[in-house]
């Protein structure tokens, strides 16, 4: 029986990209064998995987158009829900007296910048849909001092890919690293490991195992907007290609893979891959739209998913 994937990244205000196509695979009444998901997305499908509206989840501040209003809000005060401004914090970082210049910058310009402030029940909760879950769901963290990623799979997960992807166990603090943004800090990391979309934006070049691979990049492709201009235009270029750069490589390895298997190259029986469909962000959005959920965002990946996913897919749960 044919194994089927979906691959949905996290990115800011676009994880409504990733609830767009876990609506449309609910309505159509489709259910992958696996899915992998990185940052945001962890939450977002934990929380569709209860059965919760995921589009509500989301769109929490109605009609929020972004632009530099709502950016400079989220600034000073955090986005709700997710993180907070650490003042405080700063400014008890000056009792003690700085003594070098280094010390000096650490306290006028301090790494961490936010704190976060999920509760840890909600974490846990998380952790224990994931791990309930019958489909497969694989995430990454990073360890930044390594340089390495490290995956992050439920049982669904490791019985589907026993033999061909070594994954650790989902944890409440795997959880909790998944989700630690840079901003947060680098010394108070959970178990020294961030969020690993810093690493690997989607989780794509382990899929070569399934039949039909589908991917959601919550980000362009390619570079839709007019070239930068200003400063802000050119941080908000190299944040995308940060994020695109990583995922374009594996795109690429996955069709090199069903490339050789069309070759009849390669015929390892693990190689499975037949067909990879991107379903890409279609809009070109700015550096203050970053932590934005933008109802456009959402309907525009639904209409994409619903046409992907017309003729639905059997359910082939735990499918060898």
């Amino acid at each position: 029986m044919e194994r089927r994937a979906v691959a949905l990244g996290g990115f800011g205000g676009f994880n409504l990209h990733g609830a767009g196509v876990l609506t449309a695979l609910g309505r159509l009444d489709v259910m992958p064998d696996l899915f992998t998901v990185t940052s945001g997305q962890i939450v977002v499908l934990a929380s569709w995987l209860r059965g919760e509206d995921v589009r509500s989840l989301l769109l929490n501040h109605k009609g929020a158009s972004g632009g530099l209003l709502q950016a400079w809000r989220t600034a000073i005060f955090g986005h709700s829900g997710v993180f907070r401004p650490t003042l405080q914090e700063h400014a008890r970082r000056w009792l003690d007296v700085p003594l070098s210049p280094d010390a000096m910058l650490e306290r006028l310009m301090p790494a961490r910048q936010y704190a976060p402030v999920r509760d840890p029940d909600t974490v846990a909760e998380v952790a224990r849909t994931l791990n309930e879950a019958e489909v497969g769901v694989v995430f990454n963290t990073y360890d930044f001092r390594a340089g390495e990623g490290i995956l992050h799979g439920n049982p669904a997960a490791k019985r589907l890919m026993a033999g061909e992807v070594g994954l650790e166990d989902i944890t409440a603090e795997a959880v909790e690293s998944a989700l630690w943004l840079y901003l947060y800090g680098f010394e108070e990391a959970p178990g020294g490991l961030i969020d690993g979309a810093y690493h690997r934006s989607v989780i794509l070049a382990e899929l070569h195992g399934f039949d039909e691979v589908t991917v959601a990049a919550p980000f362009p492709v390619s570079w839709l907007g007019p070239v930068p201009r200003n400063q802000l235009e050119v941080e908000n270029w190299k944040i995308r290609q940060w994020f695109a750069n990583s995922y374009k490589a594996e795109v690429a390895r996955l069709r090199r893979v069903i490339e050789l298997m069309e070759r009849g190259t390669l015929n390892d029986p693990a190689y499975r891959i037949r067909s990879l469909t991107e379903l890409p962000l279609r809009r070109h959005y700015g550096y203050f739209d970053y932590f934005t959920e933008k109802e456009e965002v959402f309907e525009d990946a639904l209409l994409q998913a619903l046409d992907r996913f017309g003729e639905p897919m059997q359910m082939c749960v735990g499918a060898e």
